[in-house]
C-alpha cells in the first residue's frame, strides 16, 4: 500500500502524519517548531518528524511528501517566498531542502490550499466541484477548489479570502487595510466587535473581565448561555462573513462553502447568520446551490491535505 507524508508547519507546531491514498491518517505526531532557530534548522526538524513519522509505522517508507506552510509559495518551484509568522523565512527552496533531506519527492504549497485539499478529498468538501475553505481563526485563510482542482491564481496567490474588502474605508485590518473580511470576523476583529457593543453600554457578564483576556471561545461560552451582547457580536460577524462568501459565491457559483478554525467553533451562532447573509448577497442563480458547512477534517486537514498534494494526481 502506497502512503504519503503531510506535514502542516505552524509557527509554534509542525504537525505531520502518514496517509494512505484512501485517505485514512495511519500515524500522527507534532513537535514544536522552534521557528527562533531559523529555516535550516526548522527544516531538519520536519525531516525529523517525517522520520519519526516512518519508525513509529514500523519502517513504513513513504512515496513523497507534501508541505502546507503558512506563506506566500511558488509552488512550481517549491519556494516560500515569505512567511510572517516565521522569522528570516524570504525565499526558502523548501520542497528542495526536504529532498535533500529526506530523498522523497516533496511539493510545497500555501497551508489555506492544502488544508481545502483535504477537506475536499476527505472531509466536508467531498462531492462538490467549486468549493471555497474559510479558516476562521487570528487571521482569515481562504483556498479555493475550482472544477476539481486547486485554484492558486496568475502567481501563486489566489485565495486571500480574508482580505477582500467588505466595507470601504471600514475597520483597519493587520494588514494595513481597511475594510477587510478579517477586520470583521477574525480574533482581533470579533473582539473589536465586542468592545464597541460594550463601549454602547450594552450589558454582559463580560463587562467586568480585562478584555485582553478574553477571547472568542469565551464569547461563544457567554452566547450559549444566553448573553444577549455576545450573541450580538457573533451575529454580526456572522453577518460580514455572510458578505464575504456571497460576494464570492457571485464571481465564481461555487457549490460548497466549508468553514474551520477556532472561530468556527461557535457554530450555528455565526453559522446561521452568514448563510442567511449569503442568500441576501448572491444572485438567485449563483446562491441557489450554495451550502455552508463546518470543517470535517478539524485540525488535521493541514496534514492531510499536504498528504493528498503529495499524491501528483490532478483532482
Amino acid at each position: 500500500m502506497e502512503t504519503y507524508a503531510g506535514i502542516d508547519l505552524g509557527g509554534t507546531y509542525i504537525k505531520g502524519g502518514i496517509v494512505s491514498h484512501s485517505g485514512e491518517l495511519l500515524e500522527e505526531m507534532q513537535i514544536p517548531t522552534e521557528a527562533d532557530g531559523g529555516p535550516a534548522h526548522v527544516l531538519d526538524r520536519m525531516a525529523l518528524l517525517v522520520r519519526n513519522l516512518m519508525d513509529a509505522g514500523k519502517g513504513r517508507a513513504v512515496t513523497g511528501v507534501g508541505i502546507g506552510v503558512p506563506g506566500q509559495v511558488i509552488v512550481d518551484q517549491g519556494l516560500l517566498v515569505e512567511a510572517p509568522n516565521l522569522p528570516c523565512w524570504e525565499n526558502v527552496y523548501v520542497a528542495e531542502e526536504m529532498e535533500e533531506r529526506l530523498h522523497i519527492p516533496a511539493i510545497l504549497d500555501n497551508d489555506a490550499n492544502v488544508a481545502a485539499l483535504g477537506e475536499y478529498s476527505y472531509g466536508a468538501g467531498r462531492g462538490s466541484t467549486h468549493m471555497l475553505m474559510v479558516t476562521l481563526g487570528t487571521g482569515v485563510g481562504g483556498g479555493l477548489i475550482l472544477n476539481g482542482e486547486v485554484f492558486r491564481g496568475a502567481s501563486g496567490g489566489a485565495g486571500e479570502f480574508g482580505h477582500m474588502i467588505i466595507k470601504r474605508d471600514g475597520a483597519r485590518c493587520g494588514c494595513g487595510r481597511k475594510g477587510c473580511v478579517e477586520a470583521y470576523v477574525g480574533t482581533q476583529g470579533i473582539l473589536r466587535l465586542l468592545r464597541e457593543h460594550l463601549e454602547a453600554g450594552e450589558a454582559s457578564p463580560l463587562a467586568g473581565r480585562d478584555p485582553n483576556g478574553i477571547t472568542p471561545r469565551d464569547i461563544s461560552e457567554a452566547a450559549e448561555k444566553g448573553d444577549m451582547t455576545a450573541r450580538s457580536v457573533l451575529r454580526e460577524a456572522g453577518e460580514w462573513l455572510g458578505v464575504g462568501i456571497g460576494s464570492v459565491a457571485n464571481l465564481l457559483n461555487i457549490d460548497r462553502v466549508v468553514i474551520g478554525g477556532g472561530v468556527a467553533a461557535a457554530g450555528a451562532l455565526i453559522f446561521e447568520p452568514a448563510l442567511a447573509k449569503v442568500k441576501e448577497t448572491a444572485l438567485k442563480v449563483s446562491g441557489s446551490d450554495i451550502t455552508v458547512l463546518p470543517a470535517g477534517l478539524g485540525n488535521r486537514a493541514g496534514l492531510t491535505g499536504a498528504a493528498r498534494l503529495a499524491m501528483n494526481l490532478r483532482i
